[in-house]
């Protein structure tokens, strides 16, 4: 699907066009064939575009004939409320500003529905304006992620499995994060060392070295948190590994004191002479002699903690 959206700083609210106009916003997902033809008819490169398509993208900063091309992730609530990240397209030619998704992203359909600072004219301030609500976005989800890793934190001794899942889950989650992250950084640095080419003004580089510090921000806050999730891991592995010990040492204890009347009982139950053997009373003795073996063995094990 293919949207036209206008505002000038002279209209009052943003107008939704039939055809696309000079300073309008292009607000395209879910395109199908006949729309990708009409994007290229606009001015945007068909490979590019094509590009733009692949879910698995990577960010990057491209500026080929006179139009500014730049690929990010942004993070997205995948099915069960899992989160994920997902890609978007934001292209500036000398007319249009465009942004291309695989599905509609809900923060930009704020932005054509009820955003009171978004002036389509101004298209670079615009790019930086979505730029700036993906770091919010990044911020509030990685503030999520904590505050699970936090409430691990609080039962590690009684991690379930699922729970273990979990972890794993938002450690890889914060992996991608990173990976989305770190290539836009890069992009963005790009974009400002070619600032005289894209036509950024004074006021817009300024803006854009802010984010480039939100952003790195971010990735230094996503791999503090991929930590945290490293250590919890690693807390439980050796929590596991010291409960496990302590349960082989009180194992190994509870054999070697059932040894004893094994050995004693075995000796004694021999078809040979023994000595007391043939008195009623030996019986006595020999569960007094097992019982006595038993409880020293006992209490040397619980002396050294193996019981």
């Amino acid at each position: 699907m293919v949207n036209y959206i206008y505002k000038s700083v002279k209209t009052a609210k943003l107008e939704k066009l039939d055809k696309a106009r000079s300073g309008a916003w292009i607000f395209a997902y879910d395109v199908s064939a006949d729309d990708l033809k009409t994007l290229q008819r606009l001015g945007f490169d068909e490979d590019i575009l094509d590009d733009a398509l692949d879910y698995f993208e990577v960010p990057r900063f491209e500026y080929f004939e006179d139009v500014l091309y730049l690929f990010t992730r942004y993070p997205v609530e995948a099915r069960a409320g899992e989160l994920s990240t997902a890609p978007l397209m934001i292209a500036i030619s000398d007319k249009y500003i465009l942004t291309l998704s695989h599905k509609k992203p809900e923060f930009l359909d704020d932005f054509a529905h009820s955003r009171k600072d978004v002036f389509t004219t101004q298209r670079i301030k615009f790019l930086l304006l979505i730029l700036e609500n993906i770091v919010r976005l990044y911020d509030k989800s990685l503030m999520r992620v904590r505050k699970s890793l936090i409430r691990f934190l609080g039962k590690i001794e009684n991690v379930s499995d699922e729970d273990l899942k979990e972890i794993l889950r938002l450690e890889t989650l914060l992996t991608d994060y990173i990976s989305a992250l770190a290539p836009t950084l890069y992009a963005l640095k790009e974009m400002l060392l070619k600032k005289r080419a894209v036509s950024l003004h004074k006021d817009d580089v300024e803006i854009l070295e802010d984010l480039l510090q939100d952003f790195s921000q971010e990735i230094d806050t996503a791999r503090n948190v991929a930590k945290t999730a490293q250590n919890l891991r690693s807390a439980h592995e050796v929590i596991i590994g010291h409960q496990l010990n302590a349960t082989m040492k009180t194992l190994a204890a509870l054999t070697v004191i059932l040894t004893i009347p094994t050995i004693v009982s075995g000796i004694f139950g021999m078809n040979t002479w023994l000595p007391t053997g043939d008195k009623p009373e030996a019986f006595v003795f020999i569960i007094l002699l097992i019982l006595a073996a038993a409880s020293f063995i006992a209490y040397l094990f619980a002396k050294k903690r193996w019981l």
